[in-house]
């Protein structure tokens, strides 16, 4: 009988700690302490496979304000045929509500711009296109606290923006 079940993925930023763990000692963590603590029923969860990867130093550092600095996903037009996917792309017209760095963002750039490929080699339009759920809009303590932030940013006699590389 095959296993059935579910693939979990796991990633850790600030991962110092765990660099130095065997991948074994890694998976037990996740499985014994971290995800049952977040979700009772992983406790009763049988592990059949697993595969750890270990990035150190290899945080994607973007400071505010940098998106129009990103690739766009439908790259240079020299390339046509050369397409970028990943959190950090723009998407232009089809673009998500997930704006920052974040899986959701890098996955369905990746389905956007396979979509884009099909027309554009196939000729066709709709082949393979994957309804996307828009993001919920941010919570008000959110948005007061932005532009809470971006007023001081403008009266401050000191331009912190330029500490990050980024023009007020």
């Amino acid at each position: 009988e095959e296993p059935k079940g579910s693939v979990v993925a796991c990633d850790f930023y600030n991962s110092g700690e765990l660099m130095g763990m065997k991948d074994e000692e890694i998976v037990s963590l996740l499985t014994s302490s971290l995800l049952p603590s977040a979700v009772p029923l992983f406790s009763t969860a049988k592990t059949v496979d697993t595969c750890v990867y270990k990035y150190p130093s290899s945080v994607t550092h973007f400071s505010p304000s940098s998106y129009t600095s990103r690739p766009p996903l439908m790259g240079d037009p020299m390339l046509p045929t050369v397409k970028f996917a990943g959190d950090v792309v723009r998407m232009g017209e089809l673009e998500h509500g997930a704006k920052g760095l974040c899986q959701e963002r890098a996955f369905v750039s990746g389905m956007r711009a396979g979509e884009v490929l099909v027309k554009e080699i196939e000729g066709k339009d709709g082949v393979w296109e994957e309804e996307v759920l828009e993001v919920r809009e941010d919570e008000k303590q959110f948005v007061a606290a932005a532009k809470i932030n971006e007023a001081i940013q403008k009266r401050s006699p000191i331009n912190l923006r330029s500490w990050l590389g980024v023009e007020r």
